[in-house]
């Protein structure tokens, strides 16, 4: 196997090619001053779920076995239900949102569904996470996608909640595979931006952030867990797209569809199943 990402870094992966004229990305939110909101900034703070919702869900997530959970090496104390290998786990994460999360984003969003679901969770005394953006999802000249987090707990900067920096999804431009780092070249695009609020939040209130936004969060330094709902939304008509650069350093696009999260294990190739529906070569040399 060649050291495609060492390919990638000196070559500029994916790097977009100028797209033909298309029409206007159409709203993500129903408020039209969230929306332009949104557009500004990359993200918009609301008002989620009531009390008892949060108490619900925080009641499901300490009743579940989370003994799978993935610690990553790259910072301690974080994790995401979506890296755990078990498909039941993560079906059962993905139903829990779909039930409590799903209605509330009826009334917000402009005719989304949940891609995917995570608890995402610092542990106490946990480390910070970096600033990075999450993976392409879909056609972003055609699309907005947005992660909705809300956590299940009041965060502040002291127990780790999100950080943003504002207005960087005008800087994002490239894809971003499952299996390829972006933390450099994330922080090249957005070196100038100073505007990075690190913002404190009600249990049950979120954060809608584009999926191109540079997001990061401080330590936890607490003695608690700091646990939240992040759901991954797309339009309901936008065909869901997963990247994976291969060993021939071939950069693939896999058409998918919702149930692919369920099965797939990150960090291994995408199979042809498990809710994939084609593949495609994007480029051949990266």
């Amino acid at each position: 196997m060649r050291n495609w990402l060492q390919a990638i870094r000196g070559r500029g992966l994916a790097s977009r090619v100028e797209p033909a004229v298309v029409a206007p990305r159409r709203n993500t939110l129903r408020d039209p001053e969230l929306q332009r909101q949104f557009e500004d900034s990359g993200f918009v703070v609301v008002d989620l779920i009531d009390s008892e919702t949060v108490l619900s869900l925080r009641q499901r997530y300490d009743s579940m076995d989370h003994e799978q959970r993935t610690q990553f090496d790259w910072v301690d104390g974080f994790n995401t239900s979506i890296y755990d290998k078990r498909p039941e786990y993560r079906a059962e994460v993905f139903d829990l949102m779909q039930e409590h999360i799903s209605p509330a984003l009826a009334s917000l969003l402009e005719d989304y569904q949940i891609m995917f679901a995570n608890f995402i969770v610092k542990d106490p005394h946990s480390d910070m996470v970096p600033p990075h953006v999450d993976w392409t999802f879909l056609d972003e000249e055609q699309f907005s996608s947005a992660t909705v987090w809300c956590p299940l707990v009041d965060t502040t900067p002291a127990n780790g909640t999100l950080g943003v920096v504002s207005g960087s999804h005008q800087r994002i431009d490239f894809l971003r595979p499952s299996n390829v780092p972006t933390y450099e070249r994330c922080e090249l695009a957005v070196a100038d931006i100073e505007d990075r609020p690190v913002i404190s939040l009600r249990a049950g209130q979120a954060i809608v952030m584009d999926n191109r936004v540079v997001h990061f969060s401080p330590p936890n330094t607490t003695e608690l867990d700091r646990v939240a709902v992040g759901c991954v939304v797309g339009p309901r008509e936008a065909e869901l797209h997963h990247y994976w650069v291969n060993e021939d350093s071939e950069l693939m696009k896999y058409q998918i569809d919702r149930s692919f999260y369920l099965d797939f294990v990150i960090g291994a190739p995408p199979t042809e199943s498990g809710g994939v529906l084609g593949a495609s070569v994007v480029s051949s040399s990266v």
